[in-house]
């Protein structure tokens, strides 16, 4: 054969230019790009078989102390970089938010966004911008108002009146569920819920299996042609509860809202992006680009996503109460002398509540509910550390690792809310590890509204009831979960009543 390359034929000769110019190009496209070190995988499979779904954020950190603080991992032959140290996330967020500001469209993710529609996984562009522009604007109108402080009131008030009658243990998981899809759905749609109302029970229980299968993953994922020709039981299950959730549920309820919007008696937050939206036509902006499923999914967005990380959030922090009660002793004592007994906590209490909050900032570090965050996409060639990295390519922040980094916490392993205070108890200036939220261009939609929302629930829990468990019992704070959340195992509490 090596004869017949050297006989000068035409075909010989195509074979070998074709062979060199594949040569060359793989050259060129290495000495370009220099991606970080990273653990030796398998030909044409990667790192798949070696990564775990339940704790890949633990295994990226521990493999980060060995090949540096930003490594890459390949399932099959694409590339994904994980960034573990401040430093370099804060090059990504923020130094050069833009760069990074795109999604990779995951296939499952793609049934979540209706193919990117949404605000947390849509693709960067000018009707990303416009999208959370729009979203931003309708939020801080209802933040204006009162609403949210009135809508925690009449949420716990009902999960008040449920726990004062059990006797014995409990599991706390329906109540604290309960509380925040009421909220979140008041907030979104308006309406007070009696405890077991069938459309908060039907949230409730679609997102509890939206976790399940998402702690199983998808082949999907990893081999996107598989679901051309077939596709997993799993796949269909999440696909159907997007269609009962997204397509039927949101979306009645969205048609319901703008069927009686009034301008002038706003009553929740589609109220307000819809007036939002009008806002924006009278000044110029066109709007053509935002279809109703952009609207519908940015309902998705507020409402699936702040249930999903507020509810857990809540479930860690009273779990670290049970677990440290001289903890739960000290904020109890700050609410009895700030808010005392005879009226539930306002948001304006918030200020000072500072040992309050500071409990919750420890257990968001403590238990970083999405510990690999929402993977982020190279919009342009770029660097990360010093390494070249081409467009498109998918850059993951590793929040446990900021969360859980010795040099940057100290006594990492132990729960310090006064970690987070100044001298004179006050909340202190944000670590700057302390990143649940994350930061820059795709930073949390709902933060603004998460972090009173977190404080008065858990604020009003506390004031009511001392927390603990069956004597001799002792709290369990290993997690579980999958590629998106870092879960608390079911648990069960008693609770004293204390007003």
């Amino acid at each position: 054969m090596f004869e017949y390359l050297l006989s000068g034929s035409i075909s010989a000769t195509c074979i070998v230019t074709m062979v060199l110019a594949v040569l060359v190009y793989w050259f060129i496209q290495k000495m370009k790009y220099n991606y970080p070190p990273g653990p030796q995988g398998l030909p044409l499979i990667g790192n798949v078989f070696q990564m775990s779904t339940d704790r890949l954020h633990e295994q990226v950190y521990e493999w980060s102390k060995k090949y540096g603080p930003v490594i890459t991992l390949r399932a099959g032959r694409t590339p994904s970089v994980f960034v573990n140290d401040i430093e370099s996330a804060l090059e990504v967020l923020v130094k050069k938010s833009n760069d990074f500001a795109s999604r990779k469209p995951s296939t499952s993710m793609q049934v979540f966004s209706y193919n990117g529609k949404d605000i947390i996984f849509g693709e960067y562009s000018p009707t990303w911008k416009l999208q959370r522009r729009l979203s931003v604007k309708a939020l801080r109108h209802y933040m204006q108002s009162d609403a949210l402080n009135q809508r925690v009131q009449d949420a716990v008030s009902e999960i008040f009146k449920e726990i004062d009658n059990i006797k014995g243990e409990f599991d706390p998981m329906a109540y604290v569920s309960f509380t925040v899809v009421h909220i979140l759905s008041g907030l979104c749609f308006g309406g007070k819920y009696s405890f077991g109302d069938p459309d908060v029970s039907f949230v409730a229980n679609n997102l509890d299996e939206l976790n399940e299968a998402l702690k199983k993953g998808f082949i999907e994922d990893y081999f996107p042609i598989i679901k051309n020709f077939y596709k997993t039981k799993n796949f269909r299950f999440i696909e159907d509860i997007v269609r009962r959730m997204a397509g039927e549920f949101l979306k009645r309820k969205y048609a319901d809202a703008k069927k009686t919007f009034n301008k002038d008696k706003m009553r929740h937050f589609c109220d307000n992006l819809i007036l939002a939206r009008q806002e924006l036509e009278e000044e110029g902006q066109d709007m053509s680009s935002l279809t109703e499923e952009h609207f519908l999914q940015t309902f998705s967005d507020i409402f699936q996503a702040g249930i999903e990380t507020t509810r857990y959030t809540l479930l860690w922090s009273i779990n670290y109460m049970v677990a440290f009660p001289d903890i739960q002793e000290k904020v109890q004592e700050e609410i009895d002398r700030v808010v005392g007994k005879d009226r539930m906590p306002h948001i304006d209490d918030r200020p000072n509540l500072g040992y309050t909050e500071a409990v919750l900032h420890e257990a968001m570090r403590m238990s970083t509910v999405v510990p690999l965050g929402i993977p982020h996409m190279t919009t342009r060639d770029t660097e990360i550390a010093g390494y070249k990295i081409p467009c498109g390519t998918e850059v993951v922040i590793n929040h446990y690792a900021l969360h859980h980094e010795p040099t940057a916490w100290k006594e990492v392993d132990r729960f310090i809310p006064e970690r987070y205070l100044d001298k004179d108890g006050k909340l202190g200036p944000k670590p700057q590890s302390w990143l649940p939220f994350s930061a820059g261009t795709r930073v949390c939609l709902g933060e603004f509204v998460a972090k009173p929302e977190l404080h008065l629930i858990f604020a009003s829990l506390m004031q009511r009831y001392k927390w603990k468990m069956v004597s001799g019992r002792c709290a369990n704070l290993t997690p579980w979960g999958n590629l998106f959340g870092r879960l608390c195992k079911p648990y069960k509490v008693v609770v004293e009543k204390r007003i």
